[in-house]
């Protein structure tokens, strides 16, 4: 996962772990290349909306996945 611009936000690892396999869940499901251009939004994406409503990894996975969809279907 990006982490270019969160230097600043302290997570533990456990918050990591978290984030990193919705990342890469929402990467499989929309069969993104992680390491691609279009990927380091919805990094920033799954960290503020944790950050922001620090659910449970089911209910950020459901957000994270909604937002994407909206956010990749206006990029067609």
């Amino acid at each position: 996962m990006p982490r270019r611009h969160f230097n600043h936000t302290c997570f533990s690892p456990h918050d990591l772990a978290i984030c990193e396999r919705v990342f890469d869940q929402v990467c499989a499901d929309e069969h993104l290349d992680p390491l691609g251009p279009d990927t380091e939004i919805l990094a920033e994406m799954v960290v503020a909306i944790f950050r922001n409503v620090h659910t449970t990894e089911r209910e950020l996975l459901e957000v994270v996945r909604s937002r994407w969809q909206k956010v990749a279907g206006t990029a067609h």
